[in-house]
């Protein structure tokens, strides 16, 4: 398969990111859910999101279920680069404790 719009929703509204002087900065970020039948490894290849480029920003979150091998596989990846041209990318999200 392939990327689908249709399977893309954004689920939060766009936030402004805070500033350490508690003001809100220039840079926005978003939260998207997507659902695919395609495997992860498919999902994660550079240019998967192409046709999302007017919708996602760099920085905007995506919780993604695929599956792999009919096993359904859920991940959280963050928008590393979504450049006017040449291929939007993701990567998995580090999720650390305070």
């Amino acid at each position: 398969m392939s990327f689908s719009k249709l399977s893309l929703a954004r689920v939060t509204k766009q936030v402004a990111v805070g500033l350490t002087t508690g003001l809100p900065g220039a840079l926005q970020v978003a939260g998207y859910m997507y659902a695919t039948d395609d495997a992860a490894a498919t999902v994660e290849t550079a240019g998967y999101f192409n046709n999302a480029r007017n919708l996602v920003r760099k920085g905007d979150f995506l919780v993604a279920v695929m599956v792999h091998s009919g096993t359904v596989v859920i991940k959280l990846f963050v928008f590393d680069a979504v450049p006017a041209s040449g291929n939007v990318t993701i990567k998995v999200a580090s999720v650390t404790a305070a």
